[in-house]
């Protein structure tokens, strides 16, 4: 058995609320209206039964009895016009309040047929314009993720196709006996493999980052110590002739923030700097101020041009695609290190002087309270 539609019960709430209030009014006004008639009739002595006083009763004559009927005439012509136009604010009101809902029916019918775009008009109460909100709100946020899964699966698509099809054509050289199946021929195949893997995993984190769902456990945390660290394990990376240089302040520079996170952007600046210069230097340097704590790296490199600039921290964008093909890197790092620092408070930067070097890092608030006493 279906269930009424809502407008229905509406309707059917507020006409029976308005009748029963209107045939309450209209049965007190009828018997104090009758009231003060023998009030009335009493006070001019006529028409008045046996007994005196308070207990003297009216006895109506004709003309009395006529004008009580079509008093009750009146109401009753009253009742029924109040009752139609109750009937009539009670439809009306019913169609207001269940319209915001029918809208958001459709949007939802919308959205769950995939047109992601569709939208509702946030007008009607203060709560029907909330719920409007919340909905827009929350449309928004899946075309979002929607949008985020298409661009990464054409990125990961797009990414994957290159190295996957040179693994191939080497497995299939070996299989013919075109290709030699020596030390070297190996080892080239289980680096192809092992960037394979290392993208996979960046992709993995990256969309766990884009999500909004790293997880961070907080802690105050010096800056000095993890560039320091860092260095030390980028300085095996390092070209022939390229020197590896830390700058830091006595005393350290301490920020509130997840010490493995930070280690792992730090870590990618570093790597970054040290594949992509030749000669010359790379310097880390760390820089509190008085609120804040710059953290940049500094290299000799190739530079990167103007144009390319704003678009290094999106995810598959390289400035110069051959040359990434030979340096290890998967086009994801800066893209996670974006977000690592962003759900830090803090901002990333780029500069970049092509054929002189570039300087990339990022800002954290720096902490209140110091080293921590000894």
């Amino acid at each position: 058995m279906s269930r009424p539609s809502l407008i229905r019960q509406v309707f059917v709430s507020i006409l029976a609320v308005a009748l029963a209030a209107v045939l309450a009014t209209g049965l007190v006004a009828r018997r104090a209206l009758e009231a003060s008639f023998e009030e009335y009739l009493i006070s001019l002595g006529t028409h008045s039964g046996p007994g005196g006083g308070m207990a003297r009763r009216v006895v109506l004559g004709g003309a009395e009895q006529t004008f009580l009927a079509g008093v009750d005439r009146g109401i009753v012509i009253s009742v029924v016009i109040a009752v139609a136009l109750a009937a009539v604010a009670a439809l009306l009101l019913a169609r207001y309040l269940v319209e915001p809902l029918r809208r958001l029916t459709t949007a939802s019918g919308a959205l769950a047929a995939g047109d992601l775009a569709h939208r509702v008009e946030e007008r009607g109460p203060a709560e029907i314009r909330e719920l409007g909100a919340a909905f827009n709100d929350m449309a928004a946020s899946i075309e979002q993720g929607e949008d985020l899964r298409r661009r990464l699966v054409t990125d990961v698509a797009h990414e994957l196709r290159n190295p996957i099809a040179a693994l191939r054509a080497q497995i299939e050289g070996i299989a013919e006996g075109v290709l030699p199946a020596d030390e070297h021929r190996l080892t080239s195949l289980v680096d192809d493999v092992g960037t394979l893997s290392r993208l996979v995993d960046d992709l993995q984190e990256l969309s766990v980052a884009e999500a909004g769902r790293l997880r961070y456990e907080i802690a105050l945390t010096d800056l000095c110590g993890v560039v320091e660290t860092e260095a030390g394990r980028a300085r095996a990376l390092l070209q022939p002739g390229v020197t590896l240089e830390v700058s830091c302040p006595a005393g350290g520079a301490w920020v509130t923030a997840d010490e493995f996170r930070i280690a792992q952007v730090v870590r990618n600046l570093l790597s970054n700097a040290a594949r992509h210069t030749g000669a010359g230097s790379v310097i880390a340097e760390v820089a509190p101020s008085r609120d804040r704590v710059r953290v940049t790296v500094t290299d000799t490199g190739e530079g990167i041009d103007a144009a390319d600039l704003p678009n290094i921290w999106e995810r598959f964008y390289r400035a110069d695609a051959s040359r990434a093909a030979h340096t290890g890197g998967t086009g994801v790092g800066l893209a996670i290190a974006r977000r690592i620092i962003e759900d830090h408070d803090g901002t990333v930067f780029a500069e970049s002087t092509p054929g002189a070097g570039s300087a990339i890092g990022f800002e954290l608030p720096l902490d209140e309270v110091q080293a921590p006493s000894a």
